[in-house]
């Protein structure tokens, strides 16, 4: 008998609906799965026969084909063994057959247990763009919140169980169901903790209000990696929409992120390319990716290699990342906010205050800093040079009592800055017909409602220091955040004062 069950196989986060056909022929007893399984899928032989007959029926004593459709796709994955279970129990007619509206997801024990695999977050979601009306998957799955088309979402622990639901019995969860975005708590380190720098931290809000990408450069010690580990606390929580684009890169890449946290990445500087960008046999997201609506921080940024750093020009301009090889061609989502850190010299200490003398000579400088090519410091917002606090400072900040201190509070008045920075914003660009400006002047920052006066020393600003147009536009970008907190409609001459600053540390 022939039978056909739905599945789904991924390729990067994009997915297509798997035909799964079983047929029990006449021969001599045996098991072929065709239509361009990998070893991962081929592999399911012994677990759905065990599982089969762990759940209490009977293994067919006949010649099984599996056909995986479209043939010409590569199936990747453990997700399919639950469907190929089903097909050879429908095809052997020991259960009625499937309909076509019913997907089943999920990888089988030897002893009949369904569990969840890499990516089912993502598959999940596919369907319910595909048009799936209901879905079969294992009890430990994450099930995404915006279920789209999908009707009924099944969670069943078993192959048993699995089968009772098809066969239209009700099934109960042995735990509640949690809404999990009620349930989250955004928790985690934060300006209050911070002593000094507080040019750094009023950098460090304008970055948050506008996802402007941040460099800092300064000696060892002197807090780089402290401020830019604290730029998550002044994002807000992402929007049900965007946490769910980020668990489905999380999922694909076997992963787990915080509900409702904007991500934050801090690979090392030996990372390959590859990890950066995304890519290998079977696609996988890069950091890039898994820093998509949050921060990545690049510490000690010139000593990756060169192909690493240079390999960030895409998706810093595009917001996505493309990956091509021989056998597919998949693009990410990377649109992440860049804090970057390096040392002004190899040994650290050129530009110290506290005594320390710089022992680099010069040549050794130059090609130090000649890592970092002008094609990415032209991507960079933002740039700011960090001192370390003087220890008499460390010693009188304090510590058994922080609220008695100066900052207490402060951390949270500064979120609450940025969000209504990025509300303001939202509503002036609402209100503002960007296309009709730059059709009427040309000027590419015209639409940002800049003042005569911090025009003209916008421009007198950038011919003086040659700057190229996209770095004279980053500075206007950053001028109308700097507006944009302080809540008026047109940059004046002191909000590009102050960006300026950023500019030319």
């Amino acid at each position: 008998m022939f039978t056909v069950v739905q599945g789904i196989a991924l390729r990067g986060l994009e997915g297509f609906r798997v035909g799964v056909e079983a047929d029990l022929g006449q021969g001599l007893p045996g098991f072929e799965i065709v239509g361009l399984p990998t070893s991962s899928v081929r592999e399911a032989k012994e677990r759905v026969r065990s599982a089969i007959e762990n759940s209490g029926y009977s293994w067919p004593r006949r010649r099984i084909v599996i056909n995986l459709t479209p043939s010409d796709w590569r199936k990747d994955g453990t997700g399919l063994d639950f469907p190929m279970a089903v097909a050879i129990l429908a095809a052997s007619e020991q259960i009625p057959p499937v309909d076509a509206a019913t997907a089943l997801l999920g990888e089988l024990a030897l002893n009949g247990e369904l569990r969840s695999f890499r990516g089912i977050w993502t598959a999940i979601v596919r369907l319910s763009e595909l048009g799936t009306s209901r879905v079969i998957v294992p009890r430990d799955a994450d099930v995404p919140p915006c279920i789209g088309s999908l009707r009924d979402i099944v969670q069943a622990p078993t192959l048993a169980t699995a089968l009772f639901a098809l066969a239209g019995r009700k099934i109960v969860l042995a735990r509640p169901a949690v809404n999990v975005w009620q349930a989250a708590e955004l928790s985690g380190p934060d300006l209050d903790d911070v002593v000094g720098h507080e040019t750094a931290k009023r950098a460090l809000e304008v970055a948050a209000a506008g996802r402007h990408h941040l460099l800092f450069t300064g000696p060892p010690g002197s807090g780089k990696s402290m401020l830019a580990q604290r730029l998550p606390s002044l994002l807000p929580a992402l929007s049900q929409v965007a946490w769910t684009e980020v668990q489905q890169i999380y999922s694909v890449a076997g992963m787990h992120t915080a509900i409702g946290r904007a991500p934050f990445r801090a690979p090392h500087y030996t990372l390959s390319a590859p990890a950066m960008l995304g890519g290998g046999s079977r696609p996988t997201p890069g950091e890039v990716s898994l820093a998509h609506q949050g921060v990545l921080f690049l510490d000690e940024f010139p000593e990756f290699s060169r192909i690493t750093r240079e390999g960030l020009r895409q998706p810093l301009e595009q917001r996505t990342v493309t990956v091509s090889r021989s056998q597919y061609h998949c693009t990410f989502p990377a649109d992440f906010q860049m804090i970057v850190a390096m040392n002004p010299c190899p040994c650290g200490y050129q530009g110290q205050r506290n005594g320390k003398v710089c022992t680099c000579e010069s040549r050794t400088i130059d090609r130090y800093r000649a890592r970092l090519s002008g094609p990415i410091l032209d991507r960079v917002d933002m740039s700011l040079w960090i001192d370390a606090v003087p220890l008499a400072a460390m010693a009188a900040h304090p510590v058994d009592n922080p609220e008695a201190g100066p900052q207490a509070g402060d951390a949270d008045a500064r979120t609450r800055r940025v969000a209504i920075a990025r509300s303001f914003a939202s509503l002036r660009k609402a209100a503002e017909s960007t296309d009709a400006a730059r059709t009427a002047r040309g000027v590419p920052w015209v639409h940002l409602a800049f003042d005569s006066a911090a025009e003209k020393l916008l421009v007198e600003s950038a011919e003086r220091a040659l700057l190229s147009t996209r770095s004279l536009l980053k500075v206007a970008r950053v001028a109308r955040t700097i507006a944009d907190l302080d809540e008026t409609w047109t940059v004046a001459q002191e909000h590009v004062e102050e960006a300026l600053i950023y500019r030319f540390f």
